[in-house]
């Protein structure tokens, strides 16, 4: 998967370290995830607006240790969503150097087409995990990332990764 971007404190402006200034010290996890540019028959994409910290996400989380990139796509698409998807191409690698919570997250980006089409409307399916779901256009997914100010710090990296891969698709 080709690397598209390495995300970096300095680039969102929360601290003057770059590349070559690296934290030292205590213990620095790695964290692999899959995130998805899901489309409904609409073509549009979901997003789902996380109330605390508020900010947006694409769907996608964490890699499960027995679960190859896709299947992991495709359960958090359950999860998320509450739909199955089919997976049609990947994206890109985006890595974050979140230096304050200790964290190396590679994200690999997948594209793919939601299957239960009565699950394309928007809805509250992800409630619980304090998330709501909307589709968006492509174009007005990545004009409300670019104007919208997360609240947390995990929320600005979201925010760039994010939109590294709605830009990436975009092209």
């Amino acid at each position: 998967m080709e690397l598209l971007r390495e995300i970096y404190e300095r680039d969102l402006g929360l601290s003057g370290r770059d590349a070559t200034s690296r934290r030292h010290g205590g213990n620095f996890w790695m964290r692999r995830a899959v995130r998805g540019i899901i489309f409904n028959t609409r073509y549009e994409v979901a997003l789902l607006h996380r109330k605390d910290g508020n900010y947006y996400k694409l769907p996608g989380g964490g890699i499960e240790a027995s679960e190859t990139l896709q299947m992991a796509m495709q359960r958090e698409a359950r999860v998320e969503l509450g739909s199955e998807i089919e997976l049609t191409d990947d994206i890109g690698l985006v890595i974050e150097y979140q230096d304050e919570r200790e964290l190396l997250q590679f994200s690999y980006g997948y594209i793919g087409q939601i299957r239960d089409h009565e699950q394309e409307e928007d809805n509250p399916a992800n409630e619980e995990a304090g998330a709501t779901i909307s589709w968006r256009s492509l174009k007005d997914a990545i004009q409300l990332l670019e104007k919208h100010e997360p609240a947390t710090y995990e929320g600005r990296f979201i925010h760039e990764r994010d939109l590294c891969f709605l830009k990436q698709l975009h092209r």
